[in-house]
């Protein structure tokens, strides 16, 4: 092996030209190979961070719909599954906070809703364009976490009062970033202050509910990260009334005979022919209007109906832990879900990935272009190498001849070329390994800002941090040796076809 090696690195010397080519290709490869997966890895722990610290904790329980479930809802086809409730909440919060390694948890619910103005129709003005009128309608649309106060600002102790207080316990109230007030004001065109009331209509399956919602603080975060633009916090009652999650959303209503008696009239006009028609007398005279206890007669005992359309205390859409050691969220969301199983409580425990949902995937669906971009890239280095390696065999082709006549088998003289393949692409790999460093130093040094949202997705914070995992150095190492060597296999068997007497010929 050594005298393999000693002629592998002569060779190389021999045909710098082209071993400098193919090695630029090599550490290009891996320079890109290297950066990129710095990049992903800073967005994903970014990411992680962000949401583990301001939003999801460490696991996440929710009920169990036909799409995967997050803080944001279903992500079914065409979005309009309905977030579905935690079955026997009481029971399950009770479990859940006997748990050995639990340090602080809380339930929410979660919900749309846009701002309007006093009359309960969306704020719009002639002189705008389309594009102004988009980022009005963005300022005015609210992304609502219902939250169980104060034990939710116990697990989140991330977020810093500007103004007010925060949301207690039995209140109603609204909390907003102080840089979204100054926003929806002037969608609104009004000035907003703490303590004003903010009229938001629902958006969901329990159609067109409005609450007039005072405004209780403005805060803004203490960490840096990645999250929706659109958060608003608020009370769990006036969500759930939002969002339709009342007594009677989740009761069977059987109704009696005297309630069914108007359904089953075959002559329409007998509804409206005499004035006691529901069984309401109307006043002495001609054409006289119902008088107020008949019309209190007519609605009848309206108890019922405020008790259904009374919001459900035991309505939540989610329970967040934040446990000791963050390195047992796996063990403890596959706990629980084993306890669901064994309860029969449909229910499901995952972790921030689940809790994060389309935000969490956006790191995936990177990678995976990434790839893509990667196996491309693979593709072509191959190609040029292969031809350049087809070249410089054929240049030497006397050499291999002359080899192979001297006793030099087949198999030596693929040992030769896999070992300069492998040193020209160890050599070349760690310079890509040196220029990933310097690369991701100068890019940490300038500090490149996101200037949008979407860009602090991508880069997992507000500024593109390049952090270098030497696993991935390992990995991309492997990949550049795989790449040399399997474009040296055309060659060789190129050059191990020529006859040796033929070889020294040329």
């Amino acid at each position: 092996m050594p005298v393999t090696l000693r002629m592998a690195f002569r060779n190389l010397r021999e045909h710098k030209a082209k071993s400098l080519i193919i090695g630029i290709l090599l550490a290009l490869g891996m320079l890109i190979m290297v950066l990129g997966n710095s990049f992903l890895d800073a967005s994903k722990r970014g990411i992680e961070r962000s949401f583990t610290q301001n939003y999801t904790g460490d696991v996440i329980i929710t009920g169990v719909a036909d799409g995967p479930v997050s803080l944001f809802g279903v992500q079914s086809v065409g979005g309009m599954e309905q977030t579905p409730i935690i079955p026997d909440y009481e029971k399950v919060f009770a479990h859940v906070s006997g748990l050995r390694g639990v340090e602080s948890m809380a339930g929410m619910a979660s919900g749309y809703g846009i701002a309007t103005n006093e009359a309960g129709e969306i704020a719009e003005d002639e002189d705008e364009d389309d594009e102004e009128r988009m980022e009005g309608m963005m300022a005015a649309l609210m992304m609502l976490f219902g939250v169980d106060a104060p034990g939710y600002w116990e697990l989140f102790d991330t977020i810093e009062l500007v103004d007010g207080e925060f949301i207690q316990p039995g209140r109603p109230g609204l909390m907003m970033a102080d840089d979204r007030v100054a926003k929806l004001a002037e969608y609104l065109k009004r000035d907003i202050r703490v303590g004003d009331e903010i009229l938001i209509q629902g958006m969901g399956d329990a159609g067109i509910r409005l609450r007039s919602v005072p405004l209780v603080g403005t805060f803004k975060r203490v960490t840096d990260g990645a999250g929706p633009e659109q958060l608003t916090y608020i009370d769990i009652d006036t969500l759930r009334a939002l969002s339709g999650m009342t007594i009677g959303a989740s009761e069977n209503i059987e109704l009696g005979e005297a309630e069914t008696s108007l359904l089953a009239l075959d002559d329409l006009d007998a509804l409206f022919g005499d004035d006691d028609a529901f069984g309401v007398e109307a006043a002495p005279g001609s054409g006289a209007a119902l008088t107020e206890a008949g019309i209190e007669g007519l609605l009848g005992d309206t108890s019922s109906r405020e008790r259904l359309n009374a919001a459900d205390t035991g309505s939540w859409h989610s329970i967040l832990l934040r446990l000791d050691d963050p390195a047992r969220t796996r063990a403890v969301a596959a706990e629980l879900n084993a306890w669901f199983a064994m309860e029969g409580i449909q229910a499901q425990a995952g972790d921030w990935q689940k809790a994060a949902g389309p935000y969490a995937q956006s790191v995936d669906v990177l990678r995976i272009v990434f790839t893509v971009a990667i196996v491309i890239l693979a593709v072509v280095a191959i190609i040029i190498i292969m031809n350049t390696l087809v070249v410089s065999i054929i240049e030497r082709t006397g050499e291999i001849g002359t080899m192979r006549a001297l006793g030099g088998g087949k198999g030596f003289v693929r040992r030769l070329f896999a070992a300069e393949t492998v040193a020209l692409s160890l050599f070349f790999g760690f310079v890509g390994m040196v220029l990933s460093f310097l690369a991701a130093a100068v890019i940490n040094a300038v500090g490149f800002e996101a200037s949008n949202e979407f860009l602090r997705i991508l880069f997992g914070g507000s500024v593109l941090r390049a952090v270098i995992d030497p696993l991935a150095l390992l990995w991309s190492l492997a990949v550049i040796v795989a790449v040399g060597l399997v474009a040296s296999v055309y060659p060789v068997s190129v050059a191990l076809r020529i006859q040796p007497v033929r070889a020294m010929q040329s």
